[in-house]
């Protein structure tokens, strides 16, 4: 009896190891293949229809630290990386620190930029004259230049008033920079201004500039349509931004025979969620649709940048946008004397060395076969 006891004790000890081990097989196998919070796939950019949550303006420490931090400095394989920025007024101002700024863009493959109010280098204007270059935009360029980028400049300015062909903040260059080993100019496609008359005209404050690019792959082309649409708020404010946006819809039907792609980025002056509701033209789609803040002065934040696509057309274009805090991307490169003019925030001290709009990031798929 005392054998037979100790059987059935030792019996026992042993089904209760089994089940303990098959318990603990099972929570491992659950974690081996189960997909953990930190692991989970981010969803695919055709599928995504929002971008991912981003942080409040209000908490400006969280919102994308700076340009190097920010999920689309450096393009995943395949994709290519696109930033929108609005200078104020570059070729304005020798307080300008354009190194710093060229910087925390060195990590895109295309920059487009706005309100450029002269040219860097000598050139010719359509009419034949020539036009004076200016010293503070040439920093500009040959820092961006110095860090491997070609660039496509606009044939001519152009503003709200009859003159045109000035060096004064009257009027302003079209640009956008790019790596050619990413990307080359699409010659064949719709490019240049979307209007003959760039002085005074009845459809655009500043004519809209249409840059035609191709990847080195050939696998995908697209035109991107940099703007500076109507400042300030009001009615009529509004409703000329509207037309403006209205008539760049048309010109893209008028346009968009051969090739699809169109993307229209850039400062829109938008004052808020209800006004890009009643402006966006039917079909087209906003990636800052959530109107984030776009500029500097988080006293007054207003999310004036958009980048606006066909999601019937374009479905290349990841959904997600990123906005670089500017103020917090710029701390670093601050060496000369007095306070940061970015803590406390001085608005007029800010633009003048840097900007008042942050640059906004966006990614493109690049397809094995393009579609158009």
């Amino acid at each position: 009896m005392k054998n037979a006891g100790h059987d059935k004790a030792t019996g026992s000890r042993w089904i209760g190891v089994v089940v303990l081990l098959l318990i603990i097989l099972i929570i491992g196998l659950g974690v081996f293949y189960g997909t953990r919070p930190s692991e989970a796939p981010a969803p695919s950019p055709q599928a995504a229809s929002a971008p991912s949550e981003a942080p409040t303006y209000a908490d400006k420490k969280s919102v994308s630290v700076s340009a190097l931090s920010s999920p689309y400095s450096h393009a995943a394989q395949g994709n290519l990386s696109i930033c929108s920025f609005n200078i104020q007024f570059l070729g304005s101002s020798k307080d300008r620190d354009n190194d710093a700024l060229a910087s925390i863009l060195n990590h895109y493959d295309l920059v487009v930029i706005q309100e450029l109010v002269a040219p860097p280098y000598p050139g010719v204007f359509p009419n034949g004259e020539r036009y004076k270059p200016d010293p503070e935009s040439k920093c500009f360029f040959d820092a961006m230049k110095a860090l491997g980028f070609d660039y496509i400049l606009s044939e001519e300015d152009t503003g709200t008033g009859d003159t045109i062909h000035s060096n004064g903040t009257n009027t302003e260059w079209f640009v956008a920079f790019f790596r050619a080993n990413r990307v080359r100019r699409a010659a064949d496609l719709p490019s240049g201004f979307l209007a003959e008359d760039r002085s005074n005209n009845k459809d655009y404050e500043r004519v809209p500039y249409a840059f035609a690019f191709r990847t080195t792959s050939k696998t995908l082309d697209f035109v991107l349509i940099s703007v500076h649409l109507q400042p300030t708020s009001g009615p009529a404010n509004r409703a000329r931004r509207k037309h403006e946006l209205a008539s760049i819809a048309t010109w893209i039907n008028r346009h968009n025979e051969k090739e699809k792609d169109f993307i229209i980025l850039g400062d829109m002056n938008i004052d808020n969620a209800a006004e890009l509701a009643d402006d966006t033209p039917p079909g087209l789609l906003s990636l800052n649709y959530e109107c984030r803040p776009t500029n500097t002065n988080c006293r007054d934040p207003k999310p004036y940048d958009h980048i606006m696509f066909n999601p019937r057309f374009t479905v290349e274009i990841d959904r997600r946008m990123d906005v670089v805090n500017l103020v917090e991307a710029m701390r670093g490169f601050w060496h000369q004397p007095g306070d940061y003019p970015g803590d406390p925030y001085n608005h007029d001290e800010f633009r003048k060395h840097y900007s008042d709009h942050c640059p906004v990031v966006f990614q493109m798929m690049i397809p094995e076969v393009d579609d158009d």
